[in-house]
């Protein structure tokens, strides 16, 4: 049980992680209960390629956590060093974009849910380094995704979301506003922007209609393709106040853009 010097919320998480993983070794202190700096393993399952998947993943929790990430190691039986090693950096790079909250219950959420695409990751990149080269470049390939808003109440809280959002995931392109009408422009690799739109489906962005945080329920995806390199440049992430439908066609220069306009931007105005 947690000790009585942690703060509360991360005795509750600690609590919390008890009564959900309390299967047979499937939690176990490593450090005293009233440690101050709090050492414990959690142990799951999951179903991979060929057959089940265990591992451990031991946490530390240093003084300032939350504000400050928890030590992780992973380890696994079932699982190739490199598809370990590889796993341990994208949940470190995970960790970075929760907010400063106890986070060990959605790191572990995280971890059970990314394992098999891991392994089948380094699975194909084991076989030749000439597969594993193409599969890096069909990563990096481009991407341009057009997304809408149906609105925004807590215009400034969201518009910095999505701004830090597209930093952490290396995506530019244009939030724009013209009127009523709110579109994100997101271009990059896919695997960022299905993060990203992932991320807005998910997480508390805006406010009802009572003042209370809530997640985007009316975020639609209204075109995605693959986009040669060159055919459209966004050397940043902007955010576009157009006055007038003018100035928001002038937003979709550009062969490509300019079919995004006519034949899905058009539509939303005249609704």
């Amino acid at each position: 049980m947690a000790g009585g010097g942690l703060p509360e919320d991360v005795a509750d998480e600690l609590q919390a992680l008890q009564a959900i993983y309390c299967g047979d070794g499937e939690f176990c202190m490593l450090s005293e209960p009233d440690a101050r700096v709090p050492m414990f393993c959690v142990s799951t399952k999951c179903r991979g390629l060929h057959d089940t998947i265990s591992l451990s993943a031991s946490f530390t929790l240093p003084e300032g956590y939350p504000r400050v990430h928890p030590d992780i190691s992973l380890s696994s039986a079932s699982l190739s060093r490199c598809a370990i090693s590889r796993l341990k950096q994208e949940l470190s790079t995970h960790a970075r974009t929760l907010p400063e909250a106890p986070m060990v219950l959605q790191l572990m959420t995280w971890l059970e849910e990314h394992i098999p695409e891991t392994e089948q990751a380094t699975e194909v990149c084991s076989t030749t380094p000439k597969q594993c080269s193409s599969q890096r470049e069909v990563q990096e390939d481009l991407w341009l995704t057009l997304l809408h808003l149906d609105h925004m109440r807590a215009r400034g809280k969201y518009v910095k979301t999505i701004v830090k959002w597209t930093k952490e995931l290396s995506l530019t392109g244009r939030l724009l506003f013209q009127e009523r009408l709110i579109l994100i422009l997101l271009l990059g690799s896919l695997q960022n922007i299905k993060e990203y739109i992932t991320r807005q489906r998910t997480r508390s962005v805006d406010v009802d209609s009572a003042g209370r945080s809530c997640k985007e329920r009316m975020l639609t995806v209204l075109w995605e393709e693959k986009v040669q390199e060159g055919a459209v440049r966004f050397p940043q992430f902007e955010v576009v106040e157009c006055r007038t439908v003018d100035q928001l066609k002038e937003q979709f220069t550009g062969t490509v853009l300019a079919r995004v306009y006519r034949e899905h931007v058009c539509s939303l105005m005249l609704k």
